[in-house]
């Protein structure tokens, strides 16, 4: 009877060194890795479920904070987004990144209808104009006043609240209805695309968030390829090669390509995540062949010699697929499809999609599905309505 998590029966063994079915056997004897489980599933202690927590034999996620309460970690907070606020506090989010009227701000970008008071709160009017007038940086559209007028970002593009006539106009990408008979540029979810105003680099796509000639703070680009939910126009603009429906770059499952942000040498195809000259954590190319993962252009690039150089251009190991709790380097290793960091930190196998709080590298690892459903960093499932 044929093995069911193979897509092709193992070979005899006198040909296992030939084919490559040594790392297939192997594969069967390999250590199993922790998964976080959903809420409602069956737990011991806190570290088996996503939610951190795991209340009368149950994982739960009952207790986690609202927008606006202080957290440290991104299990403490039902939007599973725990980011700076506008006193340089870590505090939850809301699931689309942005802050609801009366919670802390320091910018008018910060909160989701783009309106800071000067009391520090979001609400109140939208932001004011380039050029409009104003009494603080709060009232600004671009996050600074100067001389009493509102400073223009000067990136090449205009921030959330800015008017606009076309979609090309705005740093998200995005022209449309920001206030009642009122065209401006529209906040995008999760993480601030480059050119949009920022606090702290923590607010940023890219990790990177500097001030700009005119003494507004925005978030700049990394050089080279785009990292993921970034703007994309196609894929290969993306440094993982995906870009979205969205128009955002998104990750393609599994372990990061080169120059993808990474936390650690485990995030990386190349198993080396490095800090580039901007400060920021990347992954990058290691000398010699290309571990499984990794672009290339031809098979004979690759270490493993069972590995083909696949249509996406990354060398892949093809002919059989894994079943949960293994480890992988691509989604498609696994028989279902889902590549995805575990407790440990390690990539494994998932059985089924990833419940909201579980880790991610891609929006198709996650139950919800669809763009935005894989956010923050470093990412994890969010809840999409």
């Amino acid at each position: 009877m044929p093995v069911p998590w193979l897509r092709r029966p193992l070979c005899f063994c006198a040909a296992l060194a030939a084919v490559g079915c040594v790392r297939d056997v192997e594969l069967a004897t390999a250590p199993v890795l922790v998964l976080c489980a959903g809420d409602g599933a069956a737990c011991g202690t806190g570290a088996e479920c996503c939610s951190g927590t795991c209340a009368d034999g149950l994982c739960s996620h009952a207790l986690c904070a609202v927008e606006g309460a202080r957290c440290a970690r991104a299990e403490d907070c039902c939007s599973y987004l725990c980011q700076q606020d506008g006193s340089g506090q870590l505090a939850c989010a809301a699931d689309n990144g942005c802050a609801s009227d009366g919670l802390l701000c320091g910018r008018a970008g910060a909160c989701c209808y783009l309106g800071c008071t000067s009391q520090g709160t979001c609400g109140g009017a939208i932001c004011v104009q380039a050029d409009g007038p104003c009494a603080v940086a709060s009232d600004c559209c671009s996050g600074e006043c100067a001389a009493g007028k509102c400073a223009a970002l000067g990136t090449g593009c205009r921030a959330a609240g800015e008017r606009c006539a076309a979609d090309g106009d705005c740093c998200g990408g995005q022209c449309g209805a920001v206030a009642e008979a009122a065209t401006g540029c529209l906040l995008l979810g999760g993480c601030r695309v480059a050119g949009e105003t920022c606090t702290s680099a923590t607010n940023c796509c890219s990790g990177l968030c500097q001030v700009a000639a005119s003494g507004a703070a925005n978030c700049k680009a990394l050089p080279g390829c785009k990292v993921i939910a970034e703007r994309c126009t196609e894929a290969k603009n993306c440094c993982s090669g995906v870009c979205g429906s969205d128009g955002r770059c998104q990750g393609g499952g599994g372990c990061f390509r080169k120059d993808e942000r990474c936390q650690s040498n485990e995030d990386c195809c190349s198993g080396t995540c490095r800090t580039i000259p901007e400060g920021v954590l990347r992954c990058a190319d290691t000398p010699g062949c290309k571990a499984t993962g990794e672009a290339c252009k031809k098979p004979g690039e690759c270490c493993d010699s069972a590995a083909t150089c696949d249509a996406d251009g990354r060398c892949s190991l093809a002919g059989y697929c894994r079943p949960a709790g293994r480890p992988c380097a691509l989604a498609a290793d696994c028989c279902s499809g889902v590549c995805a960091p575990s407790t440990s930190g390690k990539l494994a196998c998932r059985e089924g999609c990833a419940p909201a709080g579980a880790p991610c590298t891609a929006a198709a690892d996650c139950c919800a599905g669809g763009p935005g459903s894989c956010g923050g960093f470093p990412a994890r499932c969010l809840r999409v309505e």
